[in-house]
C-alpha cells in the first residue's frame, strides 16, 4: 500500500518541483513519515539554500484532494510529509484482506535465468554452498512475487577434474551404498585425491580420462554421467529439505559437444585481446583486469572459463542472466563481463556473497574438516528439538519433531540471508535459535501468536478506525510497506532488504502484542483485522525467504 502512498506524494511534488526527482527516502528522527530531499539538489538552480527553499515550495503544495498525506512542513532543507493513518489503516487492510497471499505481488515484468548453487559433484553441500543456495532461492522467489518470469539453474561442472578424480576412484574403490549418496562420493573422492598425489601413473591416467571425456568417448561419458547423478540425488536431498528446487539442470559439457565452447574461442581468438605463449590467452588490461583470461591449456582441452562464456552466450539469448557466485569467484566475475563485451553480449549481473565462520566447538566436527549442510541442519534440528520440549513438552513427540525441523529449516534459511551478501557471516546458535528476539522462530512465533489470537473471535465485516496509538501507527505502516520492500529486494537483488523488514515486523508485532488488548477491548474489530493484516504480511513475506510458516509452535 504503501506503493500508492509514494505515488500520491511524488503526484504532490510534481506540482511545485516540475521535473526534478522527488527523491523521497525515510526521513531520520521520527520527523514525519516520508521526506523528500528535492531542495538540495534544486537549490542551486533556484539560488536559495535549500531550507529557505523548502519552507517556499511547502507553502505552494495544494493538498486539496489528497488521501492519504495529512500535512508537510519543512525541516533542515527537507520536505516532510505526515500521513492520515486513520484512512491509510482502512485502505491498507481492506486491501491485504481483498489480495490475500498475493499481497505485494508486482506487474508483470521480463525473464530472468538465475543460477545458484551449482557445486562439484564431488560430495555434499558445505555451508558456504548452503549460503549460495539459500541466497540464490530467496532471491528468485522474491523476484517471481515481484513479477519477473524466473528459471532457476544449476550449472553442474561434468568436465572439471573434481569429477575426473571420482571416475578414477569409483574405477578402484568400492562405494559405499549404506550412506547418503553426496557423503559417499566425497570419500570416494578423499582417497582417490590422496592415490592420484601419491603415484605419478595415476595422474596420465586421470589426463587421459578428462581427454576421452571432452572427445566424447562413449564408455567415459557413461562413467562421468552415472558419478555425476549420483552424487546430485544427495545434493538434491538436502536442497529439498530447505525447501530449494532447480528448474533446470545444466551439464557443462553440453557447450562442448554443441561446438559452442570452440565457436567461442574462435572469435575470441579473432579479437586484439587473444594471446598465444604455449597456452592461449586473453589480455584484459584494457578493461582494468591484470590477470590474464587462458582459455586453452597446452594440450588443448579448454578451461571452465571457456566453457562458462559458451554457456552465458546461450543464457544471455533467452533472458537477463543473474549468477549468485561465492567471493573466491570475484575476478572470474569481473573477466566474464569484460568478455561479455568483447563479444557484444548482455554482460551477465552477479550477485557476490562472503564466507561464513562457525564458532569453535560449536559442532562435533572433526578439525580441519568442511562442515557439510546436512551436518548443520541435523545440529539445528537438534538444538530446537531441546527449546520446542522445553516450551511444548506436553505436546505428541511427532509434534515436537515437525516444529524442530521446521524452526531448524528457518532459522538456517534466515541466518543466510539476513546479513547483505557481501558481508561476512559469522554464524552463532544463541542468534541463529532466537525465539525472543532475533532469529527465525522469533519471527515464526510472531505468525503463530497472530493465529492464536484470530482463532478466538471471528472477523468483522465492518469496523471503527478511530485514531491509532502509536504501536498500531508503526504496524499499519510496515503492513503497508511490503510492496515496496519486494520491489526493491528484487531491484537491488539483495534479499537481506526483505529479512530486515520481516524481522522488524515480527518486533513491531511483539510490541503491540504486548502492550494493547484484542479481545474484549473497545477497539476489537479494529484490532483483529489489524492482526490478520499482520498475519497474512509475515506469511508472505516468510514464503519469500522459504521460512516455514507456523500456526503453532
Amino acid at each position: 500500500m504503501l506503493d500508492v502512498v509514494l505515488e500520491e506524494a511524488e503526484r504532490l511534488l510534481a506540482g511545485v518541483l516540475g521535473d526534478v526527482e522527488p527523491a523521497l527516502q525515510e526521513p531520520r528522527g521520527g520527523y514525519g513519515d516520508l521526506a523528500s530531499a528535492a531542495c538540495f539538489s534544486l537549490a542551486k538552480a533556484r539560488r536559495k539554500a535549500p531550507a529557505e527553499l523548502a519552507e517556499e515550495l511547502v507553502r505552494e503544495l495544494d493538498l486539496t484532494g489528497a488521501r492519504f498525506i495529512a500535512r508537510a512542513e519543512a525541516l533542515n532543507g527537507f520536505i516532510n510529509f505526515h500521513f492520515n493513518y486513520p484512512e491509510l489503516a482502512r485502505a491498507t487492510l481492506e486491501r491485504v484482506a481483498g489480495e490475500g497471499r498475493s499481497y505485494g505481488r508486482g506487474r508483470r515484468r521480463g525473464k530472468v535465468i538465475l543460477e545458484h548453487t551449482s557445486a562439484n559433484p564431488d560430495g555434499p553441500l558445505h555451508i558456504g554452498h548452503g549460503r549460495n543456495a539459500i541466497i540464490g532461492d530467496s532471491l528468485a522467489r522474491i523476484m517471481r512475487f515481484a513479477g519477473y518470469e524466473v528459471e532457476t539453474e544449476y550449472y553442474l561442472n561434468d568436465m572439471g577434474r573434481q569429477l575426473a578424480v571420482v571416475v578414477l576412484g569409483l574405477r578402484r574403490l568400492e562405494l559405499d551404498r549404506e550412506v547418503k549418496q553426496d557423503h559417499a562420493i566425497a570419500r570416494v573422492y578423499v582417497e582417490a585425491s590422496r592415490m592420484v598425489e601419491e603415484r605419478e601413473e595415476l595422474q596420465e591416467e586421470l589426463s587421459r580420462l578428462m581427454r576421452a571425456y571432452e572427445a566424447g568417448d562413449e564408455a567415459t561419458v557413461r562413467e562421468f554421467r552415472e558419478a555425476a547423478e549420483y552424487c546430485m540425488q544427495g545434493i538434491r536431498e538436502t536442497l529439498r529439505r530447505l525447501g530449494i528446487h532447480h528448474d533446470i539442470t545444466v551439464w557443462e559439457s553440453e557447450f562442448v559437444r554443441s561446438g559452442s565452447v570452440q565457436r567461442v574461442v574462435e572469435r575470441l581468438e579473432a579479437t586484439e585481446h587473444a594471446r598465444r605463449d604455449e597456452v592461449l590467452y586473453l589480455d584484459l588490461s584494457s578493461f582494468g583486469i591484470e590477470k590474464e583470461l587462458v582459455l586453452c591449456r597446452r594440450d588443448g582441452t579448454m578451461l571452465y572459463a571457456t566453457r562458462d562464456i559458451a554457456h552465458h552466450l546461450w543464457k544471455a539469448e533467452r533472458g537477463r542472466a543473474i549468477d549468485v557466485w561465492g567471493a573466491d569467484h570475484k575476478l572470474l566475475a569481473e573477466q566474464m563481463r569484460a568478455v561479455m563485451r568483447i563479444l557484444g553480449a548482455p554482460e551477465p549481473e552477479f550477485v557476490i556473497h562472503e564466507f561464513i565462520t562457525l564458532p569453535e566447538g560449536s559442532m562435533s566436527t572433526r578439525r580441519g574438516r568442511f562442515i557439510s549442510m546436512d551436518e548443520l541442519l541435523d545440529e539445528a534440528a537438534e538444538r530446537a528439538l531441546r527449546e520446542v520440549e522445553r516450551r511444548r513438552g506436553d505436546r505428541p513427540e511427532e509434534f515436537r519433531r515437525r516444529v524442530a525441523e521446521q524452526v531448524a529449516v528457518g532459522a538456517v534459511r534466515y541466518a543466510m540471508v539476513r546479513v547483505a551478501p557481501e558481508k561476512h557471516v559469522k554464524f552463532r546458535w544463541e542468534e541463529v535459535l532466537d525465539f525472543e528476539r532475533q532469529g527465525a522462530p522469533f519471527i515464526q512465533y510472531a505468525h503463530a501468536r497472530a493465529c492464536r489470537i484470530l482463532e478466538k473471535a471471528e472477523l468483522p465485516g465492518e469496523y471503527t478506525v478511530g485514531e491509532l496509538s502509536e504501536e498500531e501507527r508503526i504496524l499499519v505502516k510496515l503492513v503497508a510497506s511490503l510492496p515496496v520492500v519486494v520491489d526493491r529486494a528484487a531491484e537491488e537483488l539483495k534479499p537481506s532488504l526483505l529479512a530486515g523488514y520481516l524481522l522488524e515486523l515480527a518486533t513491531a508485532f511483539h510490541s503491540f502484542y504486548s502492550s494493547a488488548r484484542v479481545l474484549g477491548s473497545e477497539k476489537q474489530d479494529f484490532r483483529l483485522r489489524l492482526v490478520d493484516a499482520v498475519r497474512i504480511t509475515l506469511a508472505n513475506s516468510m514464503e519469500l525467504l522459504g521460512i516455514p510458516v507456523l500456526e503453532e509452535m
